[in-house]
């Protein structure tokens, strides 16, 4: 592996920091490290980067700095004064840090020409994960080029303190080349290892590292006013108003602890409402409330066990993050004001909203090199007035000779029910009854993948399980008595030439297949799709389902053909536009009269950049199902949402929100202040 390292003298802590001020000049930044980014990863394969970046690292004190100098084509920059994590497709670079070296994730701290900032973390898997850090950044655009400065500081981060520590670190930076979005990194990838940390061949030496132990305390202050429409009158409610606080302690330099008490979570922006129509289980929303993102990839479950929206409306709550050389650590508890309750089956789920109820989730890892893991995880409810649920379960990641992953974990549940009227239903699963009326059960779930992953050749399996009556009393399962197992290879082409049409070509074939527990055949497809990235920074997605079989409450539907399509184009910086389209056949889940009919869905999601300081956004889905018999109408409707964005500076922001969703004639709307 090429390594890309030019120390202009060996690193060593700096007294005299440079001028924080986003210019990035050689005399300021005498005696740091430097590194570049030479080498372009998407849409090609290892290229050379199509513009030079310098990138400079200082040690002063308990601060990293980091200094970045981009040169770019500045007619084709593309970048806007952003809200924090809104930088979009705009230009950007980042350094992503590992301060333990295993590859278990990468913080990446990264800003735009104009100084606004996202954070994130990667994981082993090369997924991403919420995350969230306190650091300073300033910008400065030039003629060939733009200067970020980062002030980052070392006890935000968690890490085993040691007089000297040399921590692996890669820099990032997103582009655009002839109107074609670029991915620049500062070694070549490769592709059969998918633990982008575990590859780079760079380091930064930190010495002296006093302890700066954290205390973070927001108090906030909520009045608010609620109202509703009944019988054609809107009536309005009598203000209400709340007090609550959050902490942060740092109890060593890799040991947080973290309390809420009655949280504010007014600043979350409202959930995009989605289209129920011919849907028969639970709807699955992302957790955005920051309190409970930091520590998600320790309690990360390919199962699904752990939910936290699962925990509602907290009245207090603590989490302990614990991250060692070797071991990594998450507890959080919380008593919940009223709790979701949510029971899985067959064909559908169900839920409800309890009462009171105290939440308890522990997860802990053995970590190893290559991003690898064994751990336990360990989830309990307690509901006021009795009933409670436990789950248990173990799960590993193993790296083998790289490009081979395998992945494994297993859950064993245990419910008793609350005797409440919280679900009104009359079913049955097998033997027990939907109603919560003091039933104990006991399940488990089974969970196995393994990948192999190379420069072109891509194979992924997976085999998932939930016996009847397996429940995650703080997950989201929706469905059991299921087995489950899907197989999909994948070609990924690569553009000989950076003025081809066709930038990157992926390829899938695969196909999935479902039994019960006894044995029926629930559903059997064979399905392929494409993934082209064109150039002039246009993407598109076509996808094909050949349903073999599918069953539904006895009735089983055969030969069923599904198509969608899913295109973005990004002309410059004032214009996004995204738009999809699905159409075929569909089963009706309709318990009285199931049966299979044509189904037509179709959207848009687009944003448009008025000004540097103003954004809209616009997005419309359609969907309907008529009869494949007579084209009798089933159902039809559509949900609109429009948002005025208007970036006072990177501080502070005016977000407007509205929503009509058709098919429950709902309307919202939610000014918010940031």
């Amino acid at each position: 592996m090429l390594r890309i390292l030019i120390p202009l003298c060996s690193f060593f802590v700096i007294s005299q920091q440079p001028v924080f001020d986003g210019v990035v000049s050689a005399e300021e930044w005498q005696g740091a490290q430097q590194f570049s980014i030479p080498f372009e990863i998407e849409p090609s394969d290892n290229g050379p980067a199509h513009y030079k970046t310098e990138v400079f690292v200082h040690q002063v004190g308990n601060d990293l700095f980091v200094g970045f100098i981009a040169f770019a084509n500045m007619n084709e920059l593309r970048s806007s004064i952003r809200s924090r994590d809104q930088i979009g497709g705009d230009d950007n670079i980042a350094i992503g840090i590992d301060p333990y070296g295993d590859g278990r994730n990468m913080i990446v701290l990264g800003s735009n020409p104009d100084g606004s900032q996202f954070d994130l973390k990667i994981l082993p898997n090369g997924n991403n994960d919420e995350y969230n850090l306190f650091y300073e950044t300033k910008a400065s655009k030039h003629d060939d080029a733009y200067h970020v400065e980062f002030k980052i500081p070392i006890s935000g981060l968690q890490f085993t303190p040691a007089e000297t520590m040399e921590w692996a670190v890669v820099f990032g930076r997103s582009g655009y080349a002839n109107d074609t979005r670029i991915q620049m990194i500062n070694f070549a990838y490769d592709r059969s290892n998918p633990c982008v940390v575990c590859q780079t061949p760079d380091r930064i030496t930190l010495h002296n590292v006093t302890s700066n132990k954290r205390i973070n305390l927001l108090p906030y202050v909520f009045l608010g006013k609620a109202g509703y429409r009944e019988n054609g009158h809107f009536q309005q409610q009598k203000p209400k108003g709340t007090i609550g606080l959050s902490g942060l302690f740092d109890l060593s330099s890799n040991t947080t602890l973290e309390l809420t008490l009655n949280p504010d979570f007014s600043q979350i922006e409202a959930d995009v409402s989605q289209i129920d129509a011919n849907n028969t289980f639970a709807l699955f929303y992302p957790e955005r409330r920051p309190y409970f993102n930091e520590g998600n990839d320790i309690i990360n479950s390919n199962q699904q066990a752990v939910y936290t929206r699962s925990i509602n409306n907290p009245i207090a709550s603590t989490k302990l993050i614990h991250q060692g050389n070797n071991q990594r650590l998450y507890w959080l508890t919380a008593y919940d004001e009223n709790t979701p309750y949510l029971i899985a089956g067959e064909n559908q789920s169900y839920s409800g909203e309890g009462n009171e109820a105290w939440a308890n989730i522990f997860s802990y890892q053995r970590t190893f090199d290559g991003g690898s893991h064994l751990g336990f995880l360990s989830t309990n409810r307690f509901f006021h007035g009795g009933g409670h649920g436990q789950l248990m379960g173990i799960n590993s990641r193993l790296r083998i000779a790289n490009k081979y992953s395998l992945n494994a974990e297993w859950n064993f549940s245990s419910i008793e029910e609350p005797i409440q009227d919280w679900i009104e239903s009359n079913d049955k699963q097998g033997k027990k009854t939907v109603a919560l009326d003091g039933e104990s059960k006991n399940g488990d779930g089974l969970f196995v993948s393994l990948d192999r992953t190379t420069k072109h050749w891509n194979t992924f399996f997976y085999y998932s399980q939930y016996s009847p009556n397996f429940e995650t009393p703080l997950g989201f399962v929706t469905q059991n008595n299921l087995r489950n197992a899907e197989i999909v290879q994948q070609y990924v082409a690569f553009p000989k030439n950076k003025d081809a049409l066709i930038q990157q070509l992926r390829v899938n074939l695969g196909s999935e297949l479902s039994y019960n527990y006894a044995g029926t055949p629930k559903y059997t497809d064979l399905f392929s799709n494409a993934n082209i990235v064109w150039k002039g920074n246009w993407e598109s997605r076509l996808n094909i389902v050949h349903i073999m079989e599918q069953e539904y409450e006895g009735f089983v539907g055969q030969d069923m053909m599904q198509y969608s399509m899913f295109t973005s184009y990004s002309p410059n910086e004032s214009i996004r536009l995204r738009s999809f389209v699905s159409i075929g056949d569909e089963l009706r889940y309709d318990e009285e009269n199931p049966a299979v009919g044509k189904q037509f869905f179709i959207g848009s999601f687009n944003s448009f950049q008025l000004s540097p300081k103003l954004r809209i956004g616009q997005s419309l889905r359609y969907s309907q199902m008529r009869s494949k018999e007579d084209n009798s109408l089933y159902y039809k409707g559509y949900i609109a949402r429009f948002i005025t964005n208007y970036q006072f500076n990177k501080d502070l922001s005016f977000r407007l929100v509205s929503e009509y969703n058709e098919f429950d004639d709902t309307l919202f709307i939610q000014p918010l202040l940031k």
